[in-house]
């Protein structure tokens, strides 16, 4: 496969993952802070903007945050690289540039999903609220990787693809459980203790909420929250399922077998991978939770990093 194609699927499947990530946490903050107090619905507007990892840019443009202008930022500005329009964007070229190399059901479902979200107008959303233009997000993207799966051959094309949207996907796993966790218990008592239903917002954002409760049996807890969200091995959200994702995609391009790697990112994720299999959320509170996320989060980059070197980048011949 050429370095291109495979650098084109990648952030194809990454863009769209981000799409969605965006939308499912901005629609659920957004609900929750309307139940909340006003003092209370001032300080959780922050958080996203963190997430988003384009604070600097945010405050360049508006200051303080603010539903309507964290809305906007988040889903409609062509000048955040990170918006959800500009991802579904970004997704829809990477298509476009290997047309031939999808199936054309896939072409048709992004390019059909690129112009719905086009026609959006970003006052109404904003007067309206995200709901609707959220859901337009996360459905889209569901769809998208229901085609794929369904009519792309499960070969080395697709496996660029998982490894492009797990690796996103526990990176902004990782970011909404370290900015949450310390928002939620450092900033939130002083308005008064973080609540049940704050937490079922953090689960709500990555679809674990009906999980959490299946795997508990117990009300919603903070450390078992975190321990959802990272360690556990089979919800599809959670940094160690992403993870092992991320591994087995790897080793399928490369032919790896199991207790060995052929390249630095292989060599990462298997670390990390194993890290995270015998880690317990108790020894990860004690260490530090803020660095232990950290951690993973630079691990990510490295990956993603090394991928690049592997398999897209290529010497020129003078």
């Amino acid at each position: 496969m050429l370095s291109r194609i495979a650098e084109s699927l990648f952030w194809l499947a990454r863009y769209i993952e981000r799409a969605e990530d965006t939308a499912r946490i901005l629609d659920v903050n957004y609900h929750m802070l309307l139940e909340q107090s006003q003092q209370s619905y001032r300080l959780r507007w922050e958080p996203l903007i963190i997430m988003a990892g384009e604070e600097k840019l945010f405050r360049s443009l508006y200051g303080e945050p603010n539903a309507e202008n964290v809305f906007e930022f988040l889903a409609f500005r062509q000048d955040n690289p990170s918006s959800i329009v500009q991802c579904v964007s970004k997704a829809r070229e990477n298509a476009r540039t290997i047309r031939d190399r999808i199936s054309r059901e896939m072409w048709e479902d992004i390019n059909g999903f690129y112009y719905t979200v086009s026609r959006f107008n970003a006052q109404d959303e904003i007067a309206a609220g995200p709901h609707r233009f959220c859901d337009e997000i996360k459905f889209g993207a569901h769809r998208f990787h229901g085609v794929t799966d369904a009519t792309l051959p499960h070969d080395e094309g697709w496996e660029f693809l998982r490894v492009g949207w797990s690796l996103e996907r526990a990176e902004m796993t990782a970011r909404l459980v370290d900015v949450q966790y310390h928002k939620l218990l450092d900033e939130l008592p002083t308005v008064g203790a973080p609540d049940n239903h704050q937490w079922m917002a953090v689960l709500r954002s990555v679809g674990a909420y009906e999980a959490y409760h299946r795997q508990y049996h117990s009300t919603i807890e903070p450390e078992k929250v975190a321990e959802m969200l990272i360690l556990h091995p089979q919800h599809p959200r959670s940094i160690r399922f992403s993870t092992t994702e991320v591994q087995a995609g790897l080793r399928a391009i490369s032919g790896t077998g199991p207790g060995s790697y052929a390249n630095e990112a292989e060599r990462l994720t298997g670390k990390v991978l194993e890290r995270l299999r015998y880690d317990k959320v108790g020894e990860i509170f004690k260490e530090g939770l803020h660095g232990y996320l950290n951690d993973l989060l630079r691990m990510c980059g490295a990956i993603g990093e090394d991928i690049a070197r592997t398999y897209f980048y290529y010497a020129v011949v003078t």
